[in-house]
């Protein structure tokens, strides 16, 4: 509305006023041909710019269709792009699954005297004193208190507490987890405890072992039948440190386990050992 009131556009209406009526009065005196000659004198530029006028409109409305093809164009390939996502998504998926696969068989072949099913850590919580990991299965499933947890690389631990489709584990490296467990060199025996510095930085210790046993760094250490939970030959992981226990007079080992417990997450995948082949249960 401030454009219709502006002076640009009364100067506009009183010169269009002007080029109507003033010919129009000498056309009424015999003055035609001046008139003639005159409007076209004066329409010359005017005819120009309004052609240069029509080729800019013209050209803005190309710009605005160029600008929906553009957008329309960019909306399809967001489409698509979204689409590509979600295939590869799925191709990853499909991958993990594949990984896991392999690595169940892989187990199952190592360990064909045991029964097993796999589960998946669904939830980590992680106190000053302990770590508490829950699987997604449970007594539904056949799983009960004390039944071992496995990966395809060694013992992860122990099945703590049971719920209907859940159960808690305690992992290798908790204070609460003691194994037997022997070298595969020296056929040194011990127990595999977690402890409390230890467990910080993923790592356990080896105790109860004689002063003059043949035990030395990179000796890799297995679960031994005399314990109560795990079977024999279980993978714990490898000695990387020896001393002497001041008071005991006994060598302590430190552990590094066969499992990364630095890298589990809420979809790590292991195996809960319920038994054996031959029809007995896990201890």
């Amino acid at each position: 509305m401030k454009f219709y009131r502006s002076k640009f556009f009364i100067i506009c209406v009183a010169a269009a006023l002007v080029l109507v009526l003033v010919p129009s009065a000498l056309s009424l005196f015999g003055y035609k041909d001046i008139v003639r000659g005159a409007l076209k004198t004066v329409a010359s530029p005017l005819e120009w710019c309004g052609a240069k006028m029509a080729d800019a409109v013209s050209g803005f409305v190309e710009v605005f269709a160029e600008y929906d093809e553009l957008k329309a164009e960019n909306e399809r390939l967001k489409e698509r792009l979204e689409e590509l996502e979600g295939e590869e998504h799925d191709n990853s998926v499909i991958r993990e699954e594949n990984e896991w696969l392999k690595t169940y068989l892989k187990i199952k072949q190592k360990h064909s005297e045991l029964t097993m099913i796999d589960a998946m850590i669904v939830s980590r919580e992680s106190g000053n004193y302990a770590t508490v990991l829950t699987l997604n299965r449970g007594s539904a499933n056949g799983v009960k208190v004390k039944m071992p947890v496995i990966t395809a690389d060694g013992v992860f631990g122990y099945v703590s507490e049971v719920g209907l489709d859940w159960c808690k584990v305690v992992s290798l490296v908790e204070t609460a987890s003691a194994v037997s467990a022997y070298t595969e060199r020296g056929n040194v025996v011990g127990a595999v405890e977690g402890d409390t510095l230890l467990r910080t930085e993923g790592t356990c210790r080896m105790i109860h072992i004689a002063a003059d046993a043949d035990i030395k760094v990179g000796d890799k250490v297995y679960t031994a039948a005399e314990g109560k939970i795990y079977p024999n030959g279980l993978l714990i992981g490898t000695v990387v440190s020896i001393e002497a226990d001041e008071y005991s007079k006994e060598l302590v080992a430190k552990i590094q386990p066969a499992v990364d417990f630095s890298d589990i997450n809420a979809t790590t995948q292991v195996m809960i050992i319920t038994g054996y082949a031959s029809g007995g249960e896990s201890k």
